[in-house]
């Protein structure tokens, strides 16, 4: 004799706008519907399951809070392209209450752009390149002018993601925007001598220069160590963070 399941609690219970969401990307995947196509209306979905236009409503925002749906007054819902916001709120919230640490976030963006170097290396086009090299020579130029640092900094990551060909590289990074931008002030401070801002500005030039030869093994060394001085320089001005 099968023995009777128990019970879902009230918590475990989906809401009827939760079953709603899934129906909606079960939907999605089944029709592969793709960023800009339409969704069926909010009165088809609540006719179709059966449920209140509230319960409809409440999850079509919830898909829209995520990223998911574009809604706009008077248009049928469409799909939006994937776009690094949402994961920067959870990103920026986890940092803000100190549920992660910067010391955390680059040994993430470490695992991440280690990987990213070496796919820059292989699939980087002869422009990104050109434009890899023209930002090192302007970080380089830069070395005095710490908000041109920092801006030219983040313009080399970000066209590494966006080199490598995988999109969630630059997702992830794009995420990661405001503890990647505090990491980066903190590593190329004004505090730091003239030697390791050069020595820093050297280890950008190292991954460019493996990037732009074709050298996804030099690349990824050259990234690694670039990494290295930046969690050196993050522990010794916080050396409460532990990783």
């Amino acid at each position: 004799m099968i023995s009777a399941q128990p019970a879902l609690s009230p918590i475990e219970r989906p809401t009827l706008s939760a079953q709603v969401a899934r129906h909606l990307l079960a939907l999605i995947n089944n029709e592969q519907l793709r960023p800009g196509d339409a969704v069926p209306s909010e009165v088809k979905i609540g006719l179709d399951l059966q449920v209140s236009r509230g319960s409809v409503r409440e999850a079509y925002r919830t898909l829209a809070a995520l990223g998911i749906l574009e809604i706009e007054g008077g248009r049928k819902p469409r799909l939006r392209l994937i776009d690094a916001s949402v994961l920067a709120q959870v990103f920026d919230y986890a940092l803000n209450t100190a549920q992660v640490s910067l010391a955390h976030v680059l040994e993430t963006r470490r695992a991440i752009e280690l990987q990213t170097a070496q796919l820059a290396a292989r699939y980087a086009t002869e422009e990104q390149r050109q434009r890899l090299r023209e930002l090192a020579a302007q970080m380089r130029d830069a070395l005095r002018d710490p908000v041109r640092r920092v801006q030219c900094d983040s313009a080399i990551h970000h066209l590494i993601a966006a080199a490598s060909g995988n999109p969630l590289n630059s997702l992830l990074l794009g995420a990661l925007g405001t503890p990647v931008e505090a990491s980066a002030r903190m590593h190329l401070a004004e505090t730091r001598s003239e030697a390791e801002l050069q020595r820093v500005i050297d280890a950008h030039d190292a991954v460019v220069e493996r990037i732009c030869a074709g050298d996804p093994m030099g690349a990824q060394s050259a990234m690694s160590y670039h990494f290295d001085l930046a969690l050196v320089q993050v522990q010794r001005q916080r050396p409460d963070i532990s990783t």
